[in-house]
């Protein structure tokens, strides 16, 4: 339909990667996805099944511009002139699609996530489609917890509306491992998937009554030359407002936020590990991406690129070397990469 958008987020630098992922190469545009594929890419089809190319918008940092391009052919990309988490963007491209059309609505999806099953997907978002159409809701989908799992947030299920579908009587972001063990236990919550669909004015009425000061300014904007244009024109708002996620700016606060259950697979694909998990394996359980040759080794995941990563006699480990630089860990530390890429940022910038 022509008043249904999709914004893709593709600003983040996924440093759990890390040495794979890098400033100029985030994980998004990694080849993490199926038959080697960039998850950008993937989200991309998954976003054409449901609107034309021209009316995808892939919101990023200004020096991805290009590489996400090449990734999106016909998608609309726009360079942020710097990162302000997902509500000022959410806010921006609201304002975008109302310029094309008052009666917008749009999807929101994050670059960066695995899903499978693109035909249950799809028709989970075109029925939210048909849901904000109808009413003024802030719909959200909810995952079905296949384990407990303290990385990620989750929605509480409230009073049911339809099938799937619930109001959200909260969220909680992350966990400790015995409280994410109740909630699963509990069957009353599921996983937030960071992936989002209302009409563009419903989003700003509600960012207007809970931040007033990141929704006045969006709504101030004014540009001309289309989109070169109206990324300009972010450089006189971007830099002057609060970074925050959508999450804690609009969804905590609204009272008509509902959550879908949703009915396809879904993957944040946070770590080595959780990305090993999708992974076909050898006979010994190894994951071997690129360059990359174990001897005598057991469920270990190893990826080489621009030089081999060799392994002997190791069990349940990690070993990555990608363009000079070496990451080892046990795979149950998986999830502590982003501290590796944080200390050595730290020390380069000594």
């Amino acid at each position: 339909m022509s008043d249904r958008f999709v914004l893709m987020l593709a600003g983040g630098r996924g440093e759990r990667f890390w040495p794979w992922s890098t400033h100029s190469r985030p994980k998004q545009l990694l080849p993490l996805g199926p038959q080697g594929r960039t998850l950008l890419a993937a989200t991309m089809e998954r976003a054409l099944r449901l609107v034309p190319a021209d009316h995808v918008v892939i919101l990023t940092a200004r020096d991805l511009v290009d590489a996400v391009a090449a990734e999106c052919p016909g998608a609309r990309v726009i360079g942020e002139p710097v990162g302000r988490n997902t509500a000022p963007a959410i806010a921006a491209a609201a304002q975008l699609f109302l310029a094309q059309s008052p009666g917008a609505s749009f999807a929101v999806f994050p670059s960066d996530h695995a899903i499978d099953d693109v035909d249950a997907f799809t028709a989970d978002v075109e029925r939210a489609f048909t849901l904000v159409e109808r009413e003024p809701m802030l719909l959200t989908y909810g995952i079905r917890p296949t384990h407990p799992e303290p990385n990620l947030g989750y929605i509480h299920r409230g009073v049911k509306l339809d099938e799937r579908l619930h109001q959200v009587a909260k969220f909680v972001e992350k966990p400790d491992l015995a409280r994410a063990t109740e909630y699963v236990k509990s069957g009353e919550y599921a996983w937030n998937a960071g992936i989002f669909t209302w009409g563009a004015r419903t989003f700003m009425d509600a960012l207007e009554r809970s931040r007033p000061a990141i929704a006045a300014p969006m709504r101030a904007l004014k540009w001309t030359g289309g989109d070169a244009g109206f990324s300009r024109a972010l450089d006189d708002v971007f830099p002057a407002i609060d970074g925050i996620s959508v999450d804690y700016a609009v969804l905590e606060h609204a009272p008509n936020v509902v959550t879908i259950e949703a009915s396809f697979d879904w993957d944040d694909l946070g770590s080595w590990s959780a990305w090993a998990r999708r992974q076909p394996r050898d006979a010994r359980g190894n994951v071997v991406f690129g360059d990359a040759v174990p001897v005598n080794c057991d469920r270990c995941v190893l990826v080489g690129e621009g030089g081999i990563a060799a392994a002997v006699g190791l069990s349940d480990m990690v070993v990555v070397h990608v363009g000079g630089s070496t990451l080892c860990c046990r795979l149950e530390e998986a999830d502590q990469v982003r501290r590796v890429s944080e200390a050595v940022r730290a020390r380069n910038a000594r």
